[in-house]
């Protein structure tokens, strides 16, 4: 998030960020159901709303998102994604804004975790599959 907000240049007049926490991922898959722990603050009735996403796979989650921000009166919803999982995705939904197309592999690092780990990696790899495969 900080590499993005240092891009912006000019900064618009009256930018705001405010942060939210949604997931549905047990372990290395999706379960298709979300659960936002973080709820925004600031409301978003009216506003242009840019969400920020470490990685679009399946698409649920984004789109249950997209859907609660415009019930929420949003007067527009983009996407800005720094990875881009197309061969995931099962949901009609693409990304307004992407840094990275990404292999159809578990990914860490950057900011991107397995069960709470690795998240702190300054880079982004493909965990293998014998981290997580219990045999």
């Amino acid at each position: 998030m900080a590499d993005l907000v240092r891009c912006i240049d000019p900064v618009p007049r009256g930018l705001e960020m405010d942060f939210l926490r949604i997931s549905s991922y047990v372990g290395t898959q999706s379960s298709g159901n979300n659960t936002m722990a973080m709820q925004p603050r600031l409301p978003v009735k009216g506003r242009h709303v840019l969400v920020v996403e470490d990685i679009v796979d399946t698409g649920r989650t984004l789109k249950a998102l997209i859907s609660h921000l415009e019930q929420q009166g949003a007067a527009s919803v983009k996407i800005v994604t720094l990875l881009n999982k197309q061969a995931r995705r099962v949901m009609e939904i693409q990304a307004d804004y992407v840094g990275f197309q990404c292999p159809d592999d578990f990914v860490v690092g950057y900011g991107l975790d397995f069960e709470h780990k690795y998240r702190s990696l300054p880079y982004i790899g493909i965990l293998q599959p014998r981290c997580y495969q219990l045999d």
